[in-house]
């Protein structure tokens, strides 16, 4: 390499750790100043404790009936004077199951150790992605899991104890199972991710469409299992009762639902605002956007050829996914952790000459990795909904690669 570009290369370096270092000062400072709500149970993790706790006395049967969880809940929050109910919980049965050994600690320390159980899963995304991405092969792990950490939506899932890190560790392992040309496998863990179905779903289908159908064959397999576990936790009536309970408490900000101008996603561009479409106007407005930039990302990824092209559809699914998927929140654009990683460590490969149009790819990126600007669009202004622009540029961007994929290769580290 020669010596002009090995400086430069260190000086980026130098400057992506500074950048890093004051924001995560910033979140130290912000999850400080909210840690007193943390101990009276107003964060997300609530849910799953709550759930959690129905299953482990044995009323799984009532797992989605909203006064057992109120009940159950205000035994540890008490009656928050800022919300009217309890926050509903609405991931299938078999999540639950995995907060049930939390559930032997008061609520404070369950929600540390859950975190601290995020942490490690962050460190094993680490340890998953270093054999295959020559740019983690230049720092240690914990610095990928402090960098992860200064991206916004990953520390926002920290601070409400939800479970975006762990559907990125089950992404990240299909994503190595594609790799391999183990679609079978990689079906599973999609399946394993499937409690955030609304973004599985569309991930799972663009594979198929994209003539991988033994993903379909995985996905299904595991489904079927945790379907019949979940017959096993609620019963039938309770399985059954599952998706109306879903769409209402979706749909209902006052009952738990969050309100269109905070998601970062299509319906939240369409809805949130003020003079929003109303009523079938909206929900058709919303369909047809999400069905035209579904077939978009069909199209492209089905264009694609060569070796890796495999690892640019993943991207773009993952991103059409964020976007499409009806109920987006902060903290599900943790699964962009795959995406920046990959095309960060493709434009540092890139040979110097190109990096001017390589580094394009990265430019839709920037508003999204800037932590100060959501803290803004969150405290200030009050739309979330914006961060949806960004992300479409960046699925215009990829999209408008990926049919060359064969000449922009996402190589993988040979193994040791």
């Amino acid at each position: 390499m020669p010596h002009n570009e090995k400086r430069g290369r260190k000086g980026r370096w130098g400057l992506a750790r500074l950048f890093i270092v004051g924001i995560l000062c910033l979140h130290a400072v912000f999850f400080l100043s909210l840690w007193q709500r943390i101990e009276a149970g107003y964060p997300d993790f609530a849910v799953y404790y709550t759930a959690a706790t129905i299953l482990s006395e044995g009323l799984g049967h009532q797992l989605y009936v909203g006064h057992v969880q109120s009940d159950v809940q205000k035994r540890f929050t008490g009656q928050l004077p800022t919300r009217l109910g309890p926050l509903p919980y609405i991931h299938p049965p078999t999540e639950a199951l995995i907060f049930v050994p939390l559930t032997w600690l008061p609520f404070r320390e369950a929600f540390v150790l859950w975190d601290l159980l995020n942490i490690a899963m962050l460190f094993g995304v680490a340890l998953l992605l270093r054999s295959d991405v020559g740019a983690l092969c230049l720092i240690p792990p914990w610095e990928f899991v402090l960098g992860s950490i200064a991206f916004f939506p990953v520390f926002e899932s920290l601070l409400q104890g939800q479970d975006s890190i762990l559907q990125l560790l089950f992404c990240v392992l299909a994503w190595k199972a594609l790799k391999k040309n183990t679609n079978v496998m990689a079906g599973c863990w999609f399946a394993l991710g499937a409690f955030k179905f609304q973004l599985m779903l569309p991930i799972v289908l663009l594979f198929v469409i994209w003539k991988q159908r033994r993903v379909l064959i995985g996905f299904a397999a595991v489904s079927a299992v945790l379907a019949l576990i979940s017959v096993g936790l609620v019963g039938w009536q309770g399985l059954l009762h599952y998706p109306i309970y879903v769409l209402q408490i979706a749909n209902t900000p006052s009952l738990g639902g969050v309100p269109p101008d905070f998601l970062p996603n299509l319906h939240g561009l369409i809805m949130g605002w003020p003079l929003h479409l109303s009523g079938v106007v909206g929900v058709v407005t919303i369909a047809l956007s999400s069905i035209g930039l579904f077939i978009f990302a069909a199209r492209k990824g089905g264009q694609a050829f060569g070796p890796g092209k495999s690892g640019w559809q993943f991207l773009l699914a993952i991103a059409v996914a964020d976007l499409i998927g009806w109920q987006t929140n902060i903290h599900d654009f943790s699964l962009l952790v795959l995406p920046l990683v990959l095309i960060t460590d493709y434009c540092l490969r890139t040979p110097q000459r190109k990096l001017g149009n390589r580094f394009a790819l990265m430019y839709p990126a920037v508003p999204i990795l800037i932590s100060p600007l959501w803290l803004i669009l969150w405290l200030s202004i009050g739309h979330m909904n914006l961060m949806a622009i960004p992300l479409l540029w960046w699925v215009w961007k990829i999209g408008r690669v990926l049919p060359g994929s064969g000449q922009i290769e996402i190589k993988v580290q040979p193994q040791a």
